[in-house]
């Protein structure tokens, strides 16, 4: 994928866990994706190619000691492939759906190599926090946004 994912929108969950995936982002996981615990308590969700690169890294710190193992195992353990239906939806598990606290209204989030599923409310807490970082931390101004 040569551009990134970006920009949030506002979805709903419906009765079988699955979230309509903007339009933007389709192209994007055509070709089959991966949905997989997210930092922050989000899910998040890889195209294929992205989710075989990020498995990599995660398998290879493994290696390094006790809590990286446990990590590993909760990140790959939980994740699943999927694929886009013919609405435009992903299947999001149960299990993932009650990590995130996801209930019914949540936000889909594009952020540069994957996408994030929030519960609306959480991710609104964060949003705040994040544009207020944004607006008054000068670290950030090493990023280039200003």
């Amino acid at each position: 994928m040569s551009r990134g994912f970006e920009g949030s929108y506002q979805h709903s969950l419906d009765t079988k866990g699955r979230v309509v995936m903007p339009l933007e982002f389709r192209a994007g996981l055509a070709d089959g994706c991966h949905v997989a615990p997210g930092l922050d308590r989000c899910i998040a969700v890889y195209p294929d190619d992205t989710f075989e690169e990020v498995r990599g890294r995660v398998t290879e710190a493994a290696r390094r000691g006790t809590r990286q193992r446990n990590a590993a195992r909760a990140f790959i353990g939980n994740s699943r492939r999927c694929k886009i239906d013919l609405q435009g939806r992903v299947a999001v598990p149960a299990t993932l759906r009650e990590l995130a606290g996801l209930d019914r209204e949540v936000i889909v989030v594009g952020i540069d190599e994957r996408i994030e599923i929030w519960d609306a409310i959480r991710w609104r807490e964060l949003e705040t926090v994040g544009l207020e970082d944004l607006a008054t931390s000068p670290d950030l101004a090493d990023l280039g946004i200003i």
